[in-house]
């Protein structure tokens, strides 16, 4: 049971990792598998694999090399000159997508008639005491958020009738429903890595992470599979977000309940991703860390203004195409040597040798 637990806890980081505005306000479900109607089941099934598989296989490279910061992976995977590179597209990635979330926070305030100044600053206080507590401050936020956009799922497809469809005609989809699918396994997938290369930290034992990465991706899966099951059957191509306006009609309990989901949803996100640009920089290591980890927070909230929609239907399919050459390599390499993992650990004290899982 203390094990179903621990696989829990990192299943859940995943998720929340995985999951932010674009996911929990079904645009990003809507965009890269609904517009595709029926042919984007197989882009779901397709991405589940991606990320379960290829997520415990990045948990595990990071436990075996060690690594402290996703610069440390990059160079490991692609080797230090195209390594540099990557590392500096996730950088500007990280820091824009912080932006987003923050602006995402301020208009689910705005929504609630609160002001959009008050959920930004408000977010950016919370994202600090939360990193203060390193990767148990993302286990902890994590385990209410996650399970409650599960229910919001299943309410959807309960009441699916009672929705309120947007108006105009089917949309007749571009491009290619299996490009989509790897597009997104790999921008998802490779944003998540400043968290997945350092969760040996927070949880040492090979089978756990494996298991963990592999119920992340199926879970991360089954959510895609309940949000798209609704939002197929329509057109949301001009429609920031798809989930509030099917349900804009429903009673005012609604509308809070899913208002503090997609908030959630922005904060595990934001979260993780301060935590990669954090980690990056090494901020979160003193109380002058964390006062430069709110300065960055506070630049971030001058890119929130970024246009949400715009954003995931333009930037995030170039970024996936830039991602897929780091989740080649990836897919494609053996993992470091057992024999070379037990040296690194042994040098660096992180856990007991004996704890090594030598299989």
């Amino acid at each position: 049971m203390e094990r179903l637990g621990r696989v829990t806890s990192i299943a859940l980081i995943y998720i929340g990792t995985v999951v932010g505005a674009g996911f929990a306000s079904g645009q990003e479900t809507w965009f890269f598998f609904s517009r595709f109607q029926e042919k984007g089941l197989w882009g779901i099934l397709i991405s589940l694999v991606l990320l379960g598989v290829l997520g415990a296989k990045a948990m595990e490279w990071g436990r075996r090399k060690g690594v402290q910061s996703y610069p440390d992976f990059l160079t490991a995977l692609v080797g230090p000159f195209y390594g540099k590179f990557c590392d500096l597209v996730m950088t500007i990635f990280l820091f824009i997508l912080t932006g987003v979330m923050l602006a995402g926070s301020g208009a689910v305030t705005v929504e609630l008639g609160w002001g959009r100044a008050l959920g930004c600053w408000l977010t950016v206080i919370l994202t600090v005491l939360v990193l203060s507590r390193r990767l148990s401050g993302l286990k902890g936020v994590n385990l209410l958020i996650v399970p409650l956009l599960f229910l919001t799922g299943l309410v959807l497809n309960l009441y699916g009738k009672h929705v309120l469809p947007p108006e105009g005609p089917p949309f007749a989809s571009p491009g290619s429903w299996m490009v989509s699918a790897f597009q997104y396994s790999a921008y998802n997938l490779v944003m998540s890595l400043p968290v997945l290369v350092n969760l040996y930290q927070l949880e040492p034992e090979p089978s756990v992470l494996r298991w963990g990465g592999w119920t992340g991706g199926f879970a991360l899966g089954v959510l895609a599979l309940l949000l798209h099951l609704v939002l197929r059957r329509y057109n949301f191509s001009t429609i920031d977000l798809p989930l509030l306006f099917l349900t804009q009609k429903w009673s005012r309990w609604w509308r809070y309940l899913y208002s503090f989901v997609l908030w959630g949803e922005l904060f595990t996100t934001l979260v993780a991703h301060a935590y990669g640009l954090s980690s990056r920089f090494k901020l979160v290591s003193s109380k002058a860390g964390l006062v430069k980890l709110s300065g960055l927070l506070a630049l971030a909230v001058l890119v929130s203004r970024i246009g949400f929609a715009r954003l995931i239907t333009r930037f995030y399919p170039l970024f996936g195409l830039v991602s897929l050459t780091i989740l080649l390599p990836l897919a494609l390499r053996p993992l470091p040597s057992v024999r070379k993992e037990e040296e690194i650990y042994r040098k660096k004290g992180i856990f007991d040798r004996r704890e090594v899982d030598m299989e």
